[in-house]
């Protein structure tokens, strides 16, 4: 394989409508730098839905693509319309891309939709990540969206970061694999601590299934897990499990100083002139979140 195909990432963002496609794509952009200030679906001036129509519905009804560098890998995202009347293209959608990101509402849950597309998904064959989001709003609830996973759609899923919730307010998320916390300060900053004693056992027992059920998805790996009772880093990337985050795609205190002007030279108009007038949309100021490493 070719050096750049081996560091080329392409993937679709699947979900039901409302849950938050078009929002992580943004956060994705901007903390690539590809765009300088992040857009909201509520105002009509996010990247991706550019259209009229798309505004005025607030909800995409056509692909969106891009594509940004991170880690010098090239990422090229496929942003895919979740409202009914738009997913008939999803299996002809699916393959043009390497793999799936799931995009669950941590409000909703798995809605009845959610299986459709979770079946297309699985008869294209795709690897798939899983994106609870959502998780900084009232009556968000991570519990009952992650077992949804495994009693509506039947997958297995692996919990890779589980969401810090302070007075019922989401403040960070414990990273399973690392045994840390990851706690959310001002202007976006993200400081490594300690794993609060609430959850402390919960995370320890989250860390012991998590690596289980990785074993369990290669007999090769659980060879290795059975001798030495747990899982190299380099070792956890070969897995074939549903590996899942908790994470909150729509609210974020940017911490990029404005770059310059993002260009799109083969573009439509309408997304030309959309990043045109990035640099001149006032600094939006949202509370943190975790889209960082969920990319």
């Amino acid at each position: 394989m070719s050096k750049a195909l081996d560091s080329q990432r392409t993937y679709a963002l699947i979900g039901t409508g409302g849950c938050g496609k078009t929002s992580l794509a943004e956060m994705l952009l901007f903390q690539s730098g590809v765009i300088n200030r992040l857009g909201a679906i509520e105002e009509g001036t996010t990247t991706l839905d550019y259209e009229p129509e798309e505004i005025k519905r607030r909800g995409s009804i056509q692909p969106g693509f891009a594509t940004f560098l991170w880690n010098k890998d090239r990422h090229f995202l496929m942003d895919v319309p979740g409202d009914t009347n738009f997913t008939g293209d999803l299996p002809y959608l699916l393959m043009g891309v390497d793999a799936a990101v799931l995009v669950i509402d941590a409000v909703d849950g798995v809605r009845p939709l959610t299986r459709r597309i979770w079946n297309a998904v699985r008869e294209a064959g795709l690897p798939s990540f899983v994106f609870i989001n959502k998780m900084d709003r009232d009556r968000a609830d991570f519990d009952m969206a992650f077992n949804g996973l495994s009693s509506v759609l039947g997958m297995k899923p692996v919990t890779l970061y589980m969401p810090v919730m302070t007075d019922g307010v989401f403040t960070g998320v414990v990273d399973i694999l690392g045994g840390k916390a990851l706690m959310f300060g001002e202007n976006g900053a993200v400081t490594e601590a300690l794993i609060p004693d609430a959850i402390a056992d919960e995370a320890a027992l989250l860390h012991d299934t998590t690596v289980e059920n990785i074993a369990e998805s290669d007999e090769e790996l659980m060879e290795k897990y059975l001798e030495e009772g747990s899982l190299s880093a380099c070792r956890r990337s070969s897995t074939t499990g549903f590996p899942t985050s908790g994470c909150s795609a729509s609210r974020w205190r940017p911490t990029r100083p404005p770059s310059s002007t993002p260009t799109a030279t083969n573009a439509p108009p309408a997304m030309k002139a959309r990043l045109a007038a990035s640099s001149s949309r006032p600094l939006r100021t949202r509370s943190p979140a975790s889209s960082t490493w969920c990319a």
